[in-house]
């Protein structure tokens, strides 16, 4: 049946748009990761079409023909769902459900978490699961009496590697809802889930601030003009132009622009999907060590974590041998500022260079390099972890480097913090 189910393949009157394989919660009998799991429907042609009997297969053995919701108790927080009923509408939603998502005896929490979408029409199927279960690896087979089918997570392609864990409570969304079922169709819902509703992928933008350099760190002088760029990316799905950009130096360290900080500004122009764009801004060198902040403001824009980045400006630093990227940094694998830039310039290369953190009692924490150069200048990144391979407890730490050549020595460390 399987191959027959994937034969057919073709153009659906309605596609698979979103599943949610890995809802939040425990697992086991009456848990919410068993009761939750969904797979969402969207009808993109002009006419209804009845989804009473259609095959929802995760190609574990087991074939589930689509039903109609019949328990009420869900219109209790859904109060424009439809239930017992079978017909999608043109241009309308279905979310197939558990049958146990009403579950009387629930444990675990998460309850009837979902907030379903206008004239969203719910559905179950004929037994108490979705397929076996919704493993977060399952592709999904959507299929009509009459050779319509539909896929979600390539099942052509088994040796893809997708799907994949999306993470707890995340949804896999469809991002041109009639485009082709292949990887880059398919993005990890920022909000979660948008069961019966537009799906966020396909819907909001995402700007993100990708670097932020100097132009000539070495000349990085006291109140002296400087120059710097910023690269700005859609790495989103949709035309971007309502963004605006703020370049300023943190000078009470709090993170944020204050009125009286220096502050270049601009307004952003049109990126599309996949564009980026550099811009270039001149501010004034700072008298003692400053953050640089590059920060984006987009109406719309969730992923807030990736539209800022900073850079820790030494103006007393020419001629240094050692700077840092940041001040400090929490490894706590967020996407920002996971890990700590090192960057060293030596007097020329063919010496002994030895790189090691430090905590505050002295003791070597992580050693990050011990080797003879072959170059002047290069990069190395703390990952925050200590030298058993665990992250290092939060607090100050010092960054030493030491290098030797025949003719000299030379020694210098600077401090950062590691934040949890």
């Amino acid at each position: 049946m399987v191959a027959l189910l994937l034969a057919l393949v073709a153009t659906s009157r309605v596609v698979i748009t979103e599943v949610m394989a890995n809802p939040s919660g425990s697992t086991g009998a009456h848990a919410p990761e068993d009761r939750n799991e969904f797979v969402e429907l969207y009808n993109p042609t002009q006419e209804a079409v009845d989804l009473m009997g259609w095959i929802l297969d995760d190609l574990d053995g087991s074939l589930d023909r689509l039903i109609a919701w019949q328990d009420s108790s869900i219109l209790g927080a859904n109060p424009t769902a439809i239930i017992n009923y079978t017909w999608l509408g043109p241009g309308k939603y279905a979310v197939v459900l558990d049958s146990e998502y009403t579950d009387p005896v629930p444990v675990g929490g998460y309850e009837q978490p979902y907030r379903f979408g206008d004239s969203c029409l719910i559905l179950t199927t004929a037994n108490t699961t979705i397929g076996n279960g919704l493993a977060t690896t399952d592709p999904l087979v959507l299929a009509s009496p009459y050779g319509d089918t539909s896929t979600f997570g390539t099942p052509a392609t088994p040796n893809d590697n997708f799907p994949a864990n999306p993470g707890d409570g995340f949804s896999w969304e469809r991002i041109d809802q009639v485009g082709p079922d292949i990887i880059s169709n398919w993005a990890t819902c920022s909000d979660g889930c948008t069961p019966g509703r537009p799906n966020l992928a396909s819907t909001v933008p995402n700007l993100s601030v990708s670097e932020l350099r100097l132009a000539e760190p070495e000349s990085l002088r006291p109140g002296q003009s400087f120059r710097g760029s910023v690269l700005i990316a859609n790495v989103g799905f949709i035309p971007t132009q309502n963004w605006f950009l703020d370049v300023f130096l943190d000078r009470n360290g709090n993170s944020a622009r204050d009125p009286s900080e220096e502050c270049w500004h601009t307004n952003g122009w049109p990126l599309l999907p996949g564009e980026d764009s550099v811009v270039e801004f001149t501010l004034t060198g700072p008298r003692t060590t400053t953050d640089l902040w590059a920060r984006i403001t987009c109406e719309g824009d969730r992923d807030t974590v990736n539209n800022r980045l900073r850079l820790t400006l030494n103006p007393s630093g020419a001629g240094r041998l050692l700077s840092l990227a940041t001040s400090s940094f929490s490894p706590d694998q967020d996407g920002y500022e996971d890990s700590l830039e090192v960057v060293y310039r030596l007097p020329r290369s063919g010496g002994k260079l030895r790189i090691v953190i430090f905590d505050l009692a002295g003791r070597v924490c992580r050693e990050l390099l011990d080797v003879k150069t072959e170059t002047e200048q290069g990069l190395v990144v703390w990952d925050g972890r200590n030298a058993s391979g665990r992250i290092a407890a939060g607090g100050i730490y010092a960054v030493w480097l030491s290098y030797h050549l025949p003719d000299g020595d030379w020694v210098e460390k600077m401090p950062v913090v590691l934040e949890r």
